[in-house]
């Protein structure tokens, strides 16, 4: 899981100071904030790790590719109004993460690097700095194409060389290692690390696709839900033929059809369905998703688009493996209050449950008000929580660390968070008494 985050000259964040990611992190705050920058970061550097280009040192996205991020070129991404990283003379972009087995580890993984402006718009590194603290190594840029290598423990460098140029920011060809010997061990383990950890990123943008009448199903689970949600009503039809075929034969349900079972468990729990079901249409590829509510099954289409934009964020949270991350961002969207509010339970239960860490940016307060009073149950350790209120305050975006109590109170409460509750009840209250008064005053001269 990550646990660590550090952005420097990134969008709007001049710095945002390490922030801690916990199995349940939630970035609240106002529209254009810089909530979603911070995710941005993660989805930026995932992209380039696992990418085909060697020599792309940074891959800022194209929209033409399914990039999870398009971001322009280096000086799009770079702060216009952030201030020199320390130890630097040029503009530069720093990403800090760091992530381990769980909250506790000790031995915790490290990804930094910084980067700067390159040739035609393009971000070329710096310095990077990846591994744990025994193992791994550090570059550190001399000339463009040219980088000092020193491994970890060791006191003098490797030397500089073109060849010990990072290929996509993390790794080194397998012709460099072997050329470094028994001197590149602590070397070898950090690339499939760090391509591991970031492999492990289920992201769910705001922006959902919409209910199809029919979907074509490829006969097997797919391997990702897309971020968009796309896939997801695939992965229900795999889960829900496999439920179909079992219920047939009266044998048990197969762990297959278990996505399905629980995805009506959590839509009954929201109140937006008594059921689900599927409908394949003839001997075609073409399937069905019903709806079923007071005993009528619909076509997902025909339903309120508060269903179809929330099942990919179900899928999404049952979909996780042990380990796996789930980024969400505007999982409330279209839904109703009470929704919203078991939105945090399904979180928190996943979490616990099955050892999936999820980051979440959300605006709802019922998802957030539920989150505290799971707190105050003790379904959620204090622990394993971390909220902050994201904040722009003219050019410059600040993040303020929500400090709980063990009841799940706020400690050090933001101006506005959330509207003006308090504001508008004593506005409310005084023109009711006013109100009041003048139905008093009109009912006498009636009388008189």
């Amino acid at each position: 899981m990550l646990t660590h985050l550090k952005l420097e000259n990134f969008k709007i964040w001049r710095s945002t100071g390490p922030i801690r990611l916990a199995p349940i992190t939630l970035l609240l705050g106002s529209n254009s904030s810089g909530k979603s920058s911070l995710i941005q970061s993660l989805l930026l550097i995932r992209q380039t790790v696992k990418g085909d280009d060697p020599n792309l040192d940074l891959n800022l996205g194209n929209p033409d590719a399914d990039d999870s991020v398009t971001l322009g070129q280096f000086k799009d991404v770079l702060c216009r109004h952030g201030a020199a990283i320390e130890g630097t003379l040029t503009p530069q972009v720093g990403i800090e993460f760091r992530w381990s087995e769980s909250v506790a580890a000790a031995d915790s993984n490290l990804f930094s690097a910084r980067y700067r402006q390159g040739m035609a718009g393009s971000a070329e590194l710096e310095y990077l700095r990846i591994g744990k603290d025994n193992q791994g190594f550090t570059v550190h840029r001399r000339k463009r194409g040219v980088y000092r290598l020193q491994l970890a423990g060791e006191r003098n460098s490797l030397g500089q060389s073109a060849d010990f140029r990072p290929e996509r920011s993390f790794a080194f060809s397998a012709a460099i290692l072997n050329r470094l010997g028994e001197r590149a061990e602590p070397i070898r383990p950090t690339g499939p690390a760090l391509l591991d950890e970031l492999s492990r990123i289920i992201y769910l943008g705001p922006v959902r696709r919409l209910a199809q009448r029919d979907y074509v199903w490829a006969g097997r689970m797919p391997a990702h839900i897309g971020d968009d949600g796309a896939k997801a009503v695939d992965a229900l039809i795999a889960s829900g033929v496999a439920r179909q075929a079992a219920k047939k034969r009266n044998h048990a349900l197969p762990v297959e059809a278990q996505l399905f079972e629980q995805t009506i468990h959590w839509l009954k729990s929201m109140n937006l369905a008594d059921g689900l079901s599927i409908r394949a249409l003839g001997s075609s590829a073409r399937y069905e998703l019903l709806i079923e509510n007071d005993g009528q099954a619909s076509n997902l289409k025909d339903v309120g688009v508060g269903v179809s934009q929330v099942l990919p964020v179900i899928v999404a949270a049952l979909f996780a493996q042990p380990g796996h991350i789930v980024i969400v961002e505007e999982p409330e969207s279209h839904l109703h209050p009470l929704a919203q509010s078991k939105l945090a339970e399904l979180l928190a239960q996943v979490s616990k449950e099955r050892n999936v860490q999820f980051i979440v940016e959300t605006h709802s307060e019922h998802l957030f008000r539920r989150m505290q009073t799971l707190i105050a149950r003790q379904q959620i350790a204090l622990n394993d929580a971390a909220m902050y209120f994201v904040e722009r305050e003219g050019k410059v975006a600040h993040m303020l660390p929500l400090e709980l109590d063990d009841f799940g109170r706020v400690k050090n409460w933001p101006e506005g968070f959330f509207g003006d509750a308090l504001g508008e009840t004593r506005e409310q209250t005084a023109l009711a008494i006013q109100r009041a008064k003048e139905l008093r005053a009109r009912d006498s001269n009636v009388s008189g």
